[in-house]
């Protein structure tokens, strides 16, 4: 699963983002948030017809059909079953997003230590995901997405059987495309890309704590022995 991720993007860094993904709309900088948890405010790219932009929406997928919030909120979303429920398929064929973050969170199930998985070489990762815009009887609007999951690869294995879909640059653009949406053309796109290399730390149980909210988040740590800094 995906319960916590760190969106810390620099200003450099959204330069490239910008740049590598088209986007015309976008910030001159994005709040820092070392700890995301679930409801928070967000930024992901999507497009609609041939604008692709940066938008912000809450972690926490409220389907535009519902008449109220849901008392859990839908942070994560199984590739394996999202076209079979109408909460989600909807969203899947027609709006679908790209979630730029430093890294995510998992505890390992041992002993619940946390740990950051990032990507290898220190770039940013794209977590696939979904939105939906969602209207309260009184008016008030809400955007929305939902982070897509899949099984765990090897290196995650040992630490948890589920894990973000993560992205690879060559399938951005089909995953951005709007005018995408045949499941059997998409269904490829839900396999975990192979090309990205992950490396994990473990970090202080602080982040359990969504009140801490700073780089200190991000800091390794050395636990007791050798062995328990790793899986």
């Amino acid at each position: 699963m995906c319960g916590r991720f760190a969106q810390v993007i620099t200003h450099k860094e959204l330069q490239k983002l910008e740049a590598e993904l088209k986007i015309k709309k976008s910030s001159d900088q994005l709040e820092f948030n070392y700890n995301v948890a679930p409801t928070a405010t967000v930024a992901a790219v999507v497009s609609q017809a041939d604008f692709r932009y940066l938008g912000f929406f809450r972690w926490g997928l409220i389907p535009s059909w519902r008449k109220e919030i849901p008392e859990q909120a839908l942070i994560n979303i199984r590739s394996e079953t999202i076209l079979e429920k109408p909460s989600f398929k909807a969203s899947f064929l027609r709006r679908r997003c790209l979630i730029p973050v430093n890294g995510f969170y998992e505890w390992r199930k041992t002993d619940k230590q946390p740990f950051f998985i990032k990507a290898k070489d220190s770039e940013l990762l794209y977590l696939a995901g979904i939105y939906d815009s969602w209207h309260s009887p009184d008016g008030s609007y809400i955007p929305s997405l939902g982070i897509i999951t899949t099984s765990a690869n090897p290196y995650l294995q040992a630490l948890h059987n589920r894990m973000p879909l993560l992205l690879s640059p060559a399938v951005y653009d089909l995953w951005l495309d709007p005018n995408l949406n045949n499941p059997q053309e998409l269904q490829p796109l839900l396999s975990p890309s192979s090309e990205i290399e992950l490396e994990m730390y473990p970090v202080d149980k602080r982040i359990n704590s969504p009140q801490n909210n700073d780089a200190d988040c991000l800091k390794p740590i050395k636990l007791s022995t050798a062995k328990d800094n790793y899986l």
